[in-house]
């Protein structure tokens, strides 16, 4: 993988990460689909360095403790919930 495709990648995950908070913020809900709903219709949307981007975004947010995968969803974990929803509040 070539060093320009890599930092490519690497902003299209950031990207991914803050859209992510952002569904949760919005939608004021700790738990969302991937598949149905809002957030899985947004996703369809997605072009191709995003929608290859989005397990990796959600492998590290995983790996960061932030959340869980419970099967087709994607849910908050209890530290998620506070840093998601606790800096809103902060700003």
């Amino acid at each position: 993988m070539g060093v320009v495709l890599q930092e490519q990648m690497m902003d299209a995950t950031e990207h991914v990460k803050r859209d992510l908070v952002h569904f949760f913020r919005t939608y004021k809900t700790p738990t969302l689909s991937l598949h149905v709903g809002p957030l899985g219709t947004h996703l369809r949307g997605y072009n191709g360095p995003w929608k290859d981007a989005l397990q990796p975004a959600i492998d590290e947010m995983v790996t960061e403790g932030l959340m869980e995968r419970q099967g087709s969803k994607i849910a908050l974990t209890e530290q998620g919930k506070h840093a998601v929803f606790a800096s809103k509040i902060a700003k």
